[in-house]
């Protein structure tokens, strides 16, 4: 495999070191050569040019930083590339068949201020799709056929003549689910609240007081979230809808084929294109569609029709299901897998980085993603659960994907792992090295 960037013979790539205060920044080049380095004006982007023989000729890469850097990076840059290997310097590293360039350049003071700000600002918005993203006329619809399987529910109503009917639109009522930890929560507090004592008619009456509330307002322990007609519960990844309110989809008992002596899964397909949708929630009594397999129909001032139809790439979905895992079982590497016997392990090395690169594939400007080691594995179920006698790593956690929504997020994972320099694919030899990008919720002042 060539070394060369997606891009072109050069290719560019930044991030952003918070701990230690740096911008990394790799130039990958092909073997001999000295491309020119330099810093823009305002410390914000790098270019690389390059002269080769004909036909190709002259060729230049420019990428802006995640943060802008200091004065000083700039002599930093022009001890390099081609002036300095007239002087014997700064003829980089030779990796693979090509030749790569690497600086560590210390980040501006302001604008790593500004940066933490950002950062703080958004740590709460890596969930595409929440309820507040949707309106009570916004439709969903299958991504691969364009079928609509989400709409409106409508109501008959009567003139009191009796003589005309009409059918009105109620709109949808959209609401997110609580975190994970939720539930945990709710059966600890009721588990260990302390008893009231049977001689204490104030305290008795108060506990009665919270019994009635805790079922008013959701939290007592003989809750359950459960499907309603006309709501739709919004997670970090699915829809819970009441199968009232779905159209043109079918349910599908799909027997296990693996000798398990689990029950038959409940699939949902698009009637239209038998696309996987979703999937039975028995617990819940309704069907969670898959964020993955649908699109939206959200307002939008920029349309003439003042809606937009939107979707999210698969790997943005699977980023926040893996960072609600982070925050709630504080675990960094998990077990991915599609119900079959191979799958991945994936460590989450960085759940928070900024970064750019030149690849055609990409975009120049900054970006927020993820920084993930991941292997293939060909049998994930002795990962989960060892035979006795072999160590377990109690720090695993499971992630259970749909099949497309896999086979997705490897698709983009080998990709990001191409894109960045030769010498940067690798972690301790066994790890392949990739970029998941997260949501990022867009601010307007």
């Amino acid at each position: 495999m060539s070394t060369e960037n997606e891009a072109g013979p050069l290719g560019l790539h930044a991030e952003y070191l918070p701990n230690i205060r740096q911008v990394s920044v790799q130039i990958s080049a092909p073997a001999g050569s000295h491309p020119e380095i330099a810093l823009s004006e305002s410390r914000r982007a790098v270019s690389a040019s390059l002269t080769l023989p004909e036909p190709v000729g002259c060729v230049s890469e420019t990428i802006k930083l995640p943060a802008r850097v200091t004065e000083g990076s700039r002599r930093l840059l022009s001890g390099t590339g081609a002036n300095a290997a007239r002087n014997g310097h700064g003829t980089g590293q030779d990796a693979g068949l090509g030749r790569e360039f690497s600086y560590r350049m210390q980040v501006d003071n302001d604008a790593e201020l500004r940066q933490r700000s950002a950062v703080d600002e958004l740590m709460d918005s890596f969930v595409p799709w929440s309820a507040g993203d949707m309106a009570p006329s916004t439709k969903l619809r299958c991504r691969q056929c364009e079928r609509i399987v989400i709409d409106m529910p409508t109501a008959t109503t009567t003139s009191p003549s009796n003589e005309n009917s009409t059918m009105q639109s109620l709109g949808l009522v959209w609401k997110d689910l609580p975190s994970g930890n939720w539930a945990e929560m709710m059966d600890f507090w009721h588990c260990h609240k302390p008893d009231p004592h049977e001689d204490d008619a104030d305290s008795a009456h108060k506990h009665s007081t919270e019994d009635e509330n805790s079922k008013v307002k959701g939290y007592g322990a003989s809750n359950q979230v459960l499907a309603t007609p006309g709501t739709v519960l919004v997670d970090v990844a699915t829809f819970l809808v009441s199968e009232i309110d779905c159209k043109d989809l079918k349910k599908v008992t799909k027997e296990r084929s693996d000798g398990s002596l689990l029950p038959p899964d409940e699939e949902v397909l698009c009637d239209g294109c038998d696309a996987l949708v979703g999937v039975q929630d028995t617990i819940a009594k309704g069907w969670r569609l898959f964020k993955t397999s649908l699109d939206a129909e959200l307002p939008s001032t920029e349309e003439p029709e003042g809606v937009h139809w939107e979707s999210h790439p698969t790997e943005l979905v699977v980023a926040a299901q893996l960072l609600e895992l982070i925050e709630r079982e504080s675990a960094r590497r998990f077990i991915i897998h599609c119900g079959k016997k191979d799958g991945l392990l994936l460590w989450v090395f960085n759940p928070d980085m900024r970064y750019s690169n030149s690849s055609s594939e990409h975009s120049t400007a900054s970006q927020r993603a993820m920084k993930i080691f991941f292997q293939t594995k060909d049998h994930v179920e002795a990962l989960l659960h060892p035979e006795p006698g072999k160590t377990s790593s109690l720090s695993l956690e499971e992630l259970r994907l749909p099949v497309n929504t896999y086979d997705s997020l490897l698709a983009a994972l080998e990709a990001s792992n191409r894109m960045l320099p030769q010498s940067a694919r690798t972690f301790q030899g066994h790890w392949k090295v990739g970029i998941l990008h997260r949501f990022e919720r867009l601010k307007y002042t």
